[in-house]
């Protein structure tokens, strides 16, 4: 595994990309999220960042990549589980998230 952290400059651009059509992205998890629709994501998040003068950089993206030979073994359950070890290891706590798949990729 292989993860790419990226600090983004609004919620929207980073939700768009994330949730982009052409990426057949499944939302896995969340918390702290209506994820109703595109709009309802970006609302939740500008929300509580508006709550939090204190953040100056709210906006982040950690895209975790996994080799295709390890696709069999990778059930949505396990990877919901291995992002929250990654987050909680990395300090991500009580704060709002999606966890997203992207089916798009040639080995799925």
């Amino acid at each position: 595994m292989v993860a790419k952290i990226v600090k983004g400059q609004s919620f929207k651009g980073v939700i768009n990309y994330v949730l982009d059509k052409a990426k057949q992205t499944e939302i896995l998890a969340a918390e702290g999220i209506r994820t109703k629709s595109h709009e309802s994501v970006i609302r939740s998040f500008n929300t509580q960042a508006g709550m939090n003068p204190k953040v100056s950089k709210s906006v982040g993206h950690i895209s975790l990549d996994f080799s295709a030979q390890d696709k069999d073994k990778l059930s949505n359950a396990k990877m919901v589980q291995i992002t929250k070890e990654y987050m909680e290891k990395m300090g991500i706590v009580n704060t709002q998230y999606i966890i997203g798949r992207h089916r798009s990729w040639n080995f799925y």
